[in-house]
């Protein structure tokens, strides 16, 4: 199972990475700070004398898209691609600031929240049109498919656990794919790189000399079922990373 683009565009979107703010008269704002709430509605933060509070200034819920693309954790890495949320961006009314302000906290906890109604505007973007652009095509997700979906719990940490795995378990990996590859050759470019992962797996590059031993460079390997966070992929690669076994080896 590989996520769907529903869950892609959420993971993009979720705030970690910066977004870019386009009015429908074409003028765009980049760096936006930005957050989801539980329905993946955009937060915006408008820090008063920022570039974005006096664009919004005098404006009664313009319309807007949020554009924010991926940034890969890896070199050579393939991309999540773009998310481009289209909708009116209003400011969130008094009553709502707290749970907002909250929501955007659970999503991605920016210090510029302590500022909120002091100095510092939140808004929310209502989302009429949400599209995901991956591989050359442009998808449109389904608006409650995407209210349903989850951000993927690895984004915040993928860098860090590719690091981990690349740093202790080349070996374990190597072996493992080895094995599974039914081949006890040598790798033609050096150990694989595990160069994305997800909840539901992880994408390998097998080097660009992989087409002279008879395979594709990419490789992607998934879990038996989604994972819920970090101890939990800790738990399902628990197989592969304390195997001791390498090409060659009986089993």
């Amino acid at each position: 199972m590989r996520p769907s683009a529903a869950e892609t565009a959420r993971t993009l979107a979720r705030g970690r990475l910066t977004g870019l703010v386009r009015f429908d008269d074409g003028v765009a704002v980049t760096g936006v700070r930005h957050a989801t709430d539980r329905l993946g509605r955009p937060l915006l933060l408008a820090p008063a004398g920022e570039e974005l509070a006096t664009r919004l200034r005098g404006l009664d819920a313009p319309r807007v898209s949020l554009s924010v693309d991926d940034v890969p954790p890896r070199p050579g890495a393939p991309s999540l691609g773009r998310v481009r949320v289209v909708g009116e961006l209003r400011p969130v009314p008094e009553d709502e600031v707290r749970d907002a302000v909250l929501e955007y906290a659970r999503s991605n906890p920016d210090p510029g929240l302590f500022d909120v109604g002091d100095g510092v505007a939140i808004h929310r973007l209502s989302p009429s049109r949400v599209t995901l652009g991956r591989g050359g095509a442009v998808d449109l997700v389904d608006l409650d498919a995407y209210a349903a979906a989850e951000p993927d719990p690895l984004q915040e940490c993928e860098e860090d656990l590719l690091a981990d795995l690349a740093d202790h378990h080349s070996p374990q990996l190597e072996g493992y794919l080895c094995r599974l590859l039914g081949e006890a050759t040598a790798f033609a470019d050096g150990p694989p790189q595990v160069m994305r992962l997800d909840r539901y797996g992880f994408v390998v590059d097998l080097g660009e000399r992989s087409g002279e031993l008879g395979r594709g460079r990419w490789v992607r390997l998934e879990f038996a079922r989604a994972v819920t966070g970090q101890h939990d992929l800790a738990h399902l690669m628990h197989p592969i990373l304390c195997a001791h076994h390498h090409c060659g080896e009986d089993d």
